[in-house]
């Protein structure tokens, strides 16, 4: 390729990859801007080599400036994440998980140690979201259980972090039987709503399920994210 033509590749690149960025006022973007402009300085007065050598150099200072901005974004998302966790454990806290579901309880409280571990002590900010985000996984459960007193006649399908709720797991929580194995007294009073009859494994994020009483039970209310109303 002419020597021209390499050097007008390169400006153009780095012209057109960088403006878009949120966070373009770093020591390395603007450095890289003073380079371009000098490079193309050099183009214009037909001195190639060194617009060449000045465009190179520009280049190199746009790689570390997405490096500063894509670091910038991980620290962002993964203090983010860990100001998630936080509030969780301290929902789960008040709901009386370290009782009633002590083990989920300790594992989300590790991970969260862990994920704060990763993002002060080692700036590691892609292993602190993904800890994190296993954090919310585990607690997923424990926000959302309901008073120990009280049994819900009725449960609102919730979207869980990284899943969908399913009538076995509804079936196992404490507030609704307690063991999975009783999903299919769930699928028999519901299955008139189902989107489809004979798939009890398709259920929708905010429909209604009828959850029928246990000889001895007294149930009553519906069970929406965390409480019956």
């Amino acid at each position: 390729m002419p020597r021209r033509l390499i050097i007008l590749a390169v400006l153009a690149v780095i012209g057109v990859s960088l403006w878009g960025q949120s966070l373009q006022d770093n020591e390395f973007y603007r450095r890289m801007v003073e380079l371009k402009a000098q490079s193309e300085k050099a183009f214009e007065e037909g001195d190639y080599l060194e617009a060449r050598r000045l465009a190179e150099e520009a280049q190199s200072y746009k790689e570390q400036s997405d490096l500063w901005i894509e670091t910038q974004l991980s620290a962002y998302r993964a203090r983010a994440a860990l100001n998630r966790v936080k509030d969780r454990l301290a929902e789960a806290s008040r709901l009386k998980a370290q009782v009633n579901f002590p083990d989920e309880f300790a594992e989300g409280t590790a991970l969260y140690e862990q994920a704060y571990t990763e993002f002060f002590d080692a700036a590691a900010y892609v292993e602190s979201l993904a800890t994190s985000n296993r954090a919310m996984e585990v607690l997923s459960v424990i926000v959302y259980i309901a008073s120990e007193s009280t049994l819900p006649a009725y449960y609102q399908v919730r979207l869980l972090p990284g899943n969908t709720d399913c009538l076995w797991n509804i079936a196992g929580y404490d507030f609704i039987y307690g063991d999975p194995w009783l999903w299919q007294k769930i699928y028999q009073a519901n299955v008139d709503i189902l989107p489809e009859r004979a798939n009890p494994d398709l259920i929708l994020p905010e429909m209604v399920l009828t959850i029928p009483p246990l000889e001895g039970e007294t149930r009553s209310g519906t069970w929406v994210d965390g409480k019956i109303e």
